[in-house]
This record gives C-alpha cells, sequence and structure tokens, in this order.
C-alpha cells in the first residue's frame, strides 16, 4: 500500500511490468534501476493527478525525467 501524497500519484509502465510510486523521483529512481532491462521505447511515467472532480492522466515529459537523472534533483 501506498500513502497518495499532493493529491497526484505516479506509475512506470514498461515491458518489464509496471510500479506504483506516490512520487515522481521515485518513479524516476525505479526507471534508473531498470533502465538496462527496458525498451525505453516501450517505457513511460505517467502521472495521476486524483484531486478536484475529474482525474487527469498525463506522461511525464522524457525531457523532464532525463533533467532530474542528469541534475540529481
Amino acid at each position: 500500500m501506498i500513502e497518495i501524497k499532493d493529491d497526484k500519484f505516479y506509475i512506470l509502465d514498461s515491458e518489464n511490468g509496471k510500479w506504483i510510486f506516490a512520487t515522481e523521483d521515485e518513479a524516476i529512481k525505479k526507471l534508473k534501476d531498470t533502465a538496462k532491462k527496458s525498451n525505453p521505447e516501450k517505457t513511460r511515467i505517467i502521472e495521476v493527478d486524483i484531486s478536484g472532480d475529474e482525474w487527469s492522466i498525463k506522461q511525464v515529459p522524457w525531457s523532464k525525467i532525463a533533467m532530474k537523472i542528469i541534475g540529481g534533483d
């Protein structure tokens, strides 16, 4: 079970499996751990925002993921 923070959670979806995380940083860390085993064309991080009456689902841009990996933030 995970605790949802800030009314958002993240799904790492790859050909090796699917994982749910409370934060974007946790999803990126798992992505880094599994990167050698995953096809980047079939890997993505999805942000699910459950605030308000209507939920939104969007893919986290690869540019944002790359900046977090490079910058270490």
